[in-house]
């Protein structure tokens, strides 16, 4: 009976180690999404010059379901005929699709593209994106970073309070 006590206990927090290691890998994940969603936009908005409202419908559908939530959002409160600006639009949609795993910078960033999305040329709407690109690539730089340095700390020490708990308690 113990035995199964030490192993579910160590299993465990070695569980709860490697899920908040995951959250680097899921941040990374979606800042790759992202860039390559908005580089799919600056396409269809610069050289296509599909609409604001269709462009972010087409970058939902080709883009990985977790980011194409938010331009499909986007798109959503664009064409509701409520009013909203594009960037109005953008905000809304970024508010409610959140995921928790952005830093405060980066969804700062995210916030400032908004405010320019549709109120410009497409010269214009090109330095934009390059410009959230460049600083997107910037925070993705960062959270590999961070990745390296905290992943194996979760996990292992999971893994060690798993241990120190039996320790305790034996």
């Amino acid at each position: 009976m113990k035995l199964i006590g030490v192993i579910l206990t160590i299993f465990s927090t070695t569980s709860i180690g490697y899920l908040m290691a995951m959250k680097f890998k899921a941040r990374r994940w979606i800042l790759k999404s992202l860039i390559s969603a908005l580089n799919l936009l600056k396409l269809e908005i610069t050289y296509s010059r599909t609409p604001l409202e269709r462009a972010l419908k087409k970058v939902a559908l080709s883009s990985d379901k977790t980011v194409g939530e938010l331009f499909h959002r986007a798109s959503l409160h664009l064409g509701e005929q409520s009013g909203l600006t594009a960037g109005e639009a953008w905000e809304k949609a970024l508010n409610e699709w959140e995921r928790g795993y952005l830093s405060k910078e980066e969804r700062e960033i995210l916030r400032a593209f908004g405010t320019i999305l549709g109120i410009s040329d497409a010269g214009n709407q090109e330095k934009n994106f390059n410009l959230t690109m460049d600083l997107l690539k910037r925070q993705l730089n960062l959270a590999e970073e961070e990745g390296k340095k905290n992943e194996k700390l979760y996990q292992n020490l999971g893994f060690l309070l798993g241990l120190a708990i039996v320790i305790l308690f034996l």
